[in-house]
């Protein structure tokens, strides 16, 4: 797999838009969404304003199909060991995945005065209907993260540390994960194919067409009755000698 999955200049300026999948190995559904979505730009001859970029997270963990094969790969992404591993070298497998995602985003960053800079970070969850958005709280009321139409948590990145989009936010990204629901499910494909498309016509990256409307009343219907904003408070750590099972029938 190549970490480039696609990549679309458009003739007219507009918004760098990154669309990071499969940061966690087991994690698949994101990079197909944007396999998907190429495809349909080029089928439908789309005209991009901006940069589009797609990009494979962990290609080594993706091959074989787990979580990470050193570290959580959205674990180590605090500015001290981002520049420890520029400054000495990688030392694990996901030293050099982070590295070569920093260099690709860094370097389409710099061709041109994109505005905005945002950065979609794909996941799903490990049990049914885990679909929301994870942004700091001072984002959680931009326009294009209200696009999306799904649960917001605020404050949950004050409680991972090292995540993605906490590291491009400070580098002035609009910078979210998008949760698709329950991993290795059509659903979470889906929706994240579903929120690529909204994001990209929110963002100004395209122009609207007769194909988005129906998207979006597809993500409106997974968010139905659910809150629209939701504030970590408390977050328990399972340790390996709780004994934690995840009973069936719980929905996320």
């Amino acid at each position: 797999m190549n970490r480039v999955l696609g990549v679309i200049e458009g003739e007219k300026p507009g918004p760098l838009a990154v669309l990071i999948g499969g940061l966690h190995g087991n994690e698949a559904a994101g990079v197909k969404a944007i396999n998907k979505v190429f495809e349909s730009i080029k089928e439908q001859q789309i005209k991009i304003n901006g940069t589009l970029l797609g990009l494979a997270g962990n290609l080594q963990a993706l091959e074989k199909g787990s979580r990470y094969i050193y570290h959580d790969l959205n674990r180590c992404w605090t500015t001290e060991y981002v520049q420890g591993v520029q400054t000495n070298g990688p030392q694990y497998a996901e030293d050099q995945e982070l590295l070569d995602l920093i260099d690709l985003i860094e370097l389409y960053s710099k061709q041109g005065d994109h505005s905005p800079k945002i950065l979609m970070d794909l996941h799903t969850t490990s049990s049914a209907k885990g679909n929301f958005v994870v942004i700091p709280q001072d984002e959680a009321a931009h326009p294009i993260v209200r696009s999306l139409r799904q649960p917001i948590v605020v404050d949950l990145d004050e409680y991972l540390q090292g995540t993605m989009l906490k590291y491009f936010q400070k580098l002035g990204f609009i910078s979210f994960a998008f949760e698709g629901g329950l991993i290795g499910t059509r659903e979470a494909l889906d929706l994240h194919v579903a929120g690529i498309w909204e994001l990209l016509q929110a963002a100004g990256s395209i122009e609207i067409t007769n194909t988005l409307p129906t998207y979006s009343a597809l993500l409106a219907s997974y968010s139905d009755k659910l809150p629209h904003f939701i504030k970590v408070l408390y977050h328990h750590w399972i340790e390996s000698d709780d004994q934690f099972v995840m009973n069936p029938g719980y929905e996320n």
